[in-house]
């Protein structure tokens, strides 16, 4: 009787814990690619990378960097055919993508 006590609390605990995980995950995490009319040039740089981001879509879109081992951009919303530079300045970090926000 102890025995399947047990279990059933080691299952319990298992669920919570896979839970929790999932509740913390990024909002990046969450968010869709963004589509391939905003344009994404990645350059390295000494200091990190740039990215550069060019909306060639039919309307206006709102774009993120997502930037791995380190904090995302900020949200940047570009008019047809506006451009805009993020510059990331750090050791760790890593373009990963960019979505939609």
């Amino acid at each position: 009787m102890r025995k399947s006590r047990k279990a059933a609390q080691a299952a319990v605990t298992a669920v919570a814990l896979v839970g929790s995980l999932a509740l913390s995950a990024s909002p990046a995490a969450a968010a869709t690619t963004a589509p391939s009319c905003v344009g994404r040039m990645v350059t390295a740089t000494t200091d990190g990378f740039d990215v550069l981001l060019t909306n060639n879509c039919s309307g206006t879109r709102s774009v993120r960097v997502v930037v791995s081992l380190a904090p995302d951009s900020q949200c940047y919303r570009l008019a047809r055919g506006a451009s805009t530079l993020y510059i990331y300045s750090g050791i760790l970090g890593n373009y990963d993508r960019t979505v939609n926000c």
